[in-house]
């Protein structure tokens, strides 16, 4: 496996493996829009010093990847990082591709100041599989979510 951070001429690798998580999540009700999401990728990752992009490669097929940024905690000094996105191939899971990805948004956070990192399953895909791996990687479970459906389609 190899892995890549997040670049302008990966755009198409990074749109398919998006589209791929919107179909097989419960973000199948809305509706996908490739420009939109091709100027959010470039304008909240790969532009942005606070934000992180790496993709996952099985040869030149594109299996993986983890998207998320570093801010300020609103409250207080200091920041924290979340992720944007955190989707591998069904093919792939199980395999070591997920919890790399995780590391290196995780060592990069490191490098930014954050305190803390938060990952959400807003997917629903394995939600409780993901969990579970988050846990054994030392994450804790906070909260929850929870989604109430406005203006579908629009």
């Amino acid at each position: 496996m190899q892995y890549e951070h997040f670049s302008t001429n990966r755009l198409r690798d990074i749109l398919q493996l998006g589209i791929a998580m919107q179909e097989e999540s419960d973000y199948i009700a809305v509706q996908f829009d490739i420009e939109r999401s091709a100027q959010s990728i470039i304008q909240m990752v790969i532009d942005n010093p606070a934000g992180f992009g790496a993709l996952a490669y099985d040869g030149d097929k594109a299996v993986g990847m983890i998207a998320g940024s570093v801010s300020p905690y609103f409250f207080s000094k200091g920041a924290l990082a979340s992720d944007f996105v955190w989707y591998v191939r069904p093919e792939y899971r199980g395999s070591r591709t997920a919890v790399k990805l995780l590391k290196m948004f995780s060592s990069w956070a490191v490098g930014r100041g954050a305190s803390e990192l938060y990952m959400g399953v807003t997917t629903n895909v394995d939600a409780a599989r993901t969990g579970e791996l988050l846990q054994r990687l030392g994450f804790e479970h906070v909260g929850g979510n929870y989604r109430k459906r406005l203006n579908v389609g629009s």
